[in-house]
């Protein structure tokens, strides 16, 4: 059920996060290039993810994916590690007409694994002419409440230290199907 639960969540973050993306991340993700990523230092990038009360980060299976197309060239994907700075107690806001919800924040930072694929990646996008930079994150959960009805939830980046974070999902809701996962 749990591993069920957790591969529901994980499938799901990147459709819940499409319709949660602010219009201001949106305009940042989009002036991002290839070329960009060859510029980052490795032990800038951040990951900010906030879980209400009862839910857990599986930080070991969390990852920063990082994704380099060009039109008439090869391609590369990477899921990059993540390791736990820290976990604060936060809260965050669901809406403008909703009350603040309690979180967990968990800060992560490229795993030492992690740094290796990405400076892996910077040599692919200076080498092969990428065209298209494509960012997204997979956050799988390790506990949740029993029988949850749905996960309110937020994802930020960072992909330099003196930059402001970027909001991937802005308290995007996954509403589950408790007959599906009990089949």
């Amino acid at each position: 059920m749990r591993s069920l639960f957790a591969v529901l969540f994980a499938s799901t973050l990147v459709l819940a996060g499409c319709a949660s993306i602010p219009l201001s991340t949106a305009m940042r993700l989009s002036s991002l290039k290839p070329r960009t990523l060859a510029q980052l230092d490795p032990a800038d990038v951040r990951v900010r993810v906030s879980l209400p009360d009862g839910f857990e980060l599986n930080v070991p299976k969390s990852r920063l994916t990082v994704s380099l197309a060009a039109t008439n060239g090869p391609s590369r994907k990477s899921q990059l590690g993540l390791s736990l700075l820290q976990t604060v107690r936060d809260t965050r806001s669901p809406g403008w007409f909703s009350a603040d919800v309690p979180v967990s924040t968990y800060v992560l930072a490229l795993s030492p694994e992690g740094v290796r694929e990405m400076r892996a990646m910077q040599q692919f996008a200076l080498a092969g002419n990428p065209n298209k930079f494509e960012l997204g994150i997979n956050v799988p959960l390790a506990k949740s409440p029993e029988n949850p009805r749905d996960l309110t939830f937020w994802a930020d980046v960072k992909l330099r230290r003196d930059e402001s974070w970027m909001r991937l999902i802005d308290g995007a809701t996954l509403k589950f199907d408790r007959t599906s996962a009990s089949r």
